[in-house]
């Protein structure tokens, strides 16, 4: 199940108490360079015009079908 609060890390003063669970970690800010921005923008348009061309098709194979069982 998802958190909806965030949880604000800092460092703390005093040492630990005893038998208390310690992160230690390195964060390092991740960039994407623009070659992969634009393999995720193309793939991004790719998938939306497959989708916008196959509705069309789609609706009316729906309409045909449902034509064949209308009284």
């Amino acid at each position: 199940m998802a958190r909806h609060q965030t949880i604000r890390l800092r460092e703390a003063t005093a040492a630990p108490a005893r038998g208390a669970q310690v992160i230690d970690a390195e964060f390092k800010e991740v960039r994407r360079s623009w070659w992969t921005k634009l393999k995720a923008a193309i793939a991004t348009v790719f998938w939306a015009a497959l989708i916008g061309f196959l509705i069309p098709p789609l609706w009316l194979l729906v309409q045909r079908i449902s034509e064949q069982f209308a009284p």
